[in-house]
């Protein structure tokens, strides 16, 4: 109605007028209209501008032994399997042992120092128990038990102490493909007779001590990393270890004569930072474990196959490997039950003798 009267008055007003009212109306409906989601720009960074970073990858530091080592490979096996299943989110990155000892190792990944590591169970007594039963000598009735043994109901309890005692998280019991054998430098042995009043290096647990010497030797416990010196210096005149490890370590140019006693079902234990591991991505633990369990198998069965071929590359190295009969394999066994009577006075309450009669038993 303003409108009208304007144009009868001033033509050129009248078109001011129109104009005006029309910007107003667009300005209010513009004030009433919802408003619209802001767009992103899909555009590339401009010059001069820092591109945002891609995610970092996870990097699992992993503390264990020499390439070559039976327990290494399997680490390195897992690691290959992460990567590849995270596409490269999340790999782990072995130290071998450029980091010191196994003993070294364990207390790096409970400080968490580095993420994971491997130890020899007997070398756990430093700070429990829990791992003293796989000490026990004749335990089992071969390797392969042994290992069946670590997925058992049975052997949960020690597990679940030795996480409790040195707050890791247990993750493989990683196959050396059989149990402690018996090297000299200078002498073959075949009976138990043949080992008395040698000086035997020996891992520092009061079962293993106590097994040399109700063989009639002299036990001396010498750390792993110094053994090779050791020997070579005579300082010591044998020491027990499993064939596998002994071509990696090449301990066999210390040593002439390996008798396949198998007398300590010896595993190497793969342990992790519990913090790290729960930090961890549900997604990214899955992958970790399941990775584990598909390379625990497959440990098993390749240091298995391996044993034939080191016998026979140590063989060809001028190393004797000597396999009782059964008649002499019975008289090394034959300590096992005073033995272990003598360690269950020493060593008191330290191992669970009834899980060990359990495990024991369950093989008959």
């Amino acid at each position: 109605m303003a409108v009208r009267r304007l144009r009868s008055r001033n033509p050129n007003l009248t078109v001011v007028a129109i104009v005006l009212v029309l910007v107003a109306a667009a300005l209010t409906a513009a004030a009433c209209a919802p408003s619209a989601a802001p767009s992103v720009s899909t555009s590339a960074p401009k010059a001069g501008e820092p591109a945002k970073p891609a995610a970092q990858p996870i990097v699992l530091r992993a503390s264990t032994d020499l390439k070559e080592i039976s327990q290494v490979v399997q680490v390195d096996r897992i690691a290959e399997i992460v990567k590849e299943r995270t596409k490269g989110e999340l790999t782990i990155v072995n130290m071998y042992n450029a980091l010191g000892t196994e003993q070294q190792s364990a207390q790096m990944v409970m400080d968490g120092t580095v993420d994971l590591g491997t130890m020899a169970n007997g070398n756990a007594s430093r700070w429990t128990n829990s791992l003293y039963i796989w000490d026990l000598p004749f335990l089992f009735k071969d390797y392969k038990a042994s290992l069946e043994a670590w997925d058992s109901p049975l052997a949960r309890k020690g597990i679940d102490q030795f996480e409790k005692d040195l707050k890791v998280k247990f993750l493989l019991a990683c196959s050396l493909g059989g149990g402690r054998e018996i090297q000299t430098r200078d002498k073959q042995l075949k009976v138990p007779a043949d080992i008395k009043g040698l000086k035997m290096r020996v891992v520092s647990t009061p079962i293993d001590l106590a097994t040399f010497r109700a063989w009639g030797a002299n036990p001396t416990p010498i750390d792993w990393g110094q053994t090779y010196a050791a020997l070579q210096q005579g300082v010591v005149e044998g020491m027990a270890v499993a064939l596998n490890n002994l071509l990696a370590n090449k301990h066999y140019e210390v040593t002439n004569y390996t008798v396949r006693v198998g007398y300590q079902p010896i595993v190497e234990v793969l342990m992790m930072n519990p913090s790290k591991f729960a930090s961890l991505s549900p997604q990214h633990q899955k992958v970790l474990l399941d990775a584990i369990n598909e390379v625990k198998p497959w440990g098993w069965k390749q240091e298995e196959d391996k044993l034939q071929e080191t016998e026979r590359k140590l063989t060809e190295l001028g190393h004797t490997v000597y396999t009782p009969t059964s008649e002499e394999y019975a008289q090394w066994a034959s300590i096992r039950e005073k033995l272990w009577a003598d360690i269950k006075v020493e060593m008191k309450d330290k191992v669970d003798w009834d899980l060990a009669n359990q495990l024991y038993a369950a093989q008959k």
